[in-house]
């Protein structure tokens, strides 16, 4: 079983792959569409190190998941660490382990690395006995660990201190622009409790580097590098979390993998420490997710 210690720095985003058409197969009667530009794209990721894989079944109508089926025929399944996340309809505990059932079907393996409900919402039993379920079926053997998205922090505590589950990771908005996460202790809980802090949108869809805020534009040029990868160094060696990055191109991930070369000076990290986006402060969360902005929506509020 796969430690923390042994995840790679950044983890491999899956959201939209197999979705352009470029080559076709048929398995079981049904068309599967791959696009070798980003098949060789994952493949130069991991045959780079990074092993922390994450998917859904709604990425790309489905097409991500038999996207990354034949992926994984060409990989060494054990050197991944696979996690997979119960989407919308859960509307009894069975229906949980039947989402997980199809996800190592479709994938053709025996097991997840870990399994999480992406919101709260996904599910209409209760979240203690969602995460009972997710337990449950980590003890059965189909899934190795337990992970978490998009809780508030009273739902945190709750799944960890409560039904006292170690959760081997957790998935959550975390970016130079939107620090709501941070704010409201979930940061801090997580690296007290030895949860993986896997931050999701750090570039905000490259949207944060179009903004060109001066002291990106001044880190860049001190330091030689691109906006994006200050970025991705700021989160990884002074906020010790893992952003999940997609790059469709070996290009774009060699790129990433040059943001660890270097360490910036403490006061860089400082300033970065204290940016704050005047438009995404100004707006709030909805952390019960009851009509207003859910925080897996947040970082789109704002071009």
């Amino acid at each position: 079983m796969k430690q923390k210690e042994t995840i790679f720095p950044i983890a491999i985003g899956t959201y939209g792959l197999g979705a352009s058409r470029s080559e076709s197969w048929t398995v079981d009667n049904r068309e599967v569409i791959v696009n070798e530009q980003e098949m060789n794209a994952l493949l130069y990721s991991y045959g780079n190190g990074q092993n922390y894989l994450e998917t859904s079944y709604i990425y790309a109508g489905g097409q991500t998941m038999k996207f990354i089926a034949e992926f994984l025929k060409r990989v060494d399944r054990n050197k991944l660490f696979i996690t997979v996340k119960i989407e919308n309809f859960v509307e009894k505990r069975e229906d949980i382990e039947n989402q997980l059932d199809q996800y190592l079907k479709i994938l053709g393996i025996e097991y997840a690395d870990s399994i999480l409900l992406h919101t709260p919402k996904v599910s209409k039993i209760p979240l203690e006995d969602s995460y009972g379920e997710l337990q449950r079926l980590v003890e059965i053997g189909k899934s190795r660990n337990i992970s978490a998205s998009n809780l508030n922090i009273e739902q945190l505590k709750m799944i960890t201190e409560t039904l006292n589950i170690n959760l081997f990771s957790f998935e959550g908005l975390y970016n130079l622009e939107c620090k709501q996460n941070e704010d409201v202790g979930i940061l801090d809980y997580c690296k007290k409790h030895n949860i993986l802090f896997v931050n999701y949108q750090p570039f905000r869809r490259n949207r944060t580097a179009n903004h060109n805020y001066p002291l990106l534009i001044n880190l860049a040029e001190k330091y030689k590098k691109t906006q994006n990868q200050i970025l991705l160094n700021y989160y990884v060696k002074e906020k010790n979390i893992i952003p999940i990055t997609k790059a469709n191109k070996p290009e774009h991930i060699k790129q990433n993998l040059a943001a660890f070369d270097f360490t910036m000076e403490q006061e860089d990290y400082q300033q970065l420490n204290e940016f704050r986006c005047e438009a995404f402060d100004k707006l709030e969360v909805d952390w019960l997710d009851n009509g207003g902005i859910p925080i897996y929506k947040f970082a789109n509020q704002v071009e």
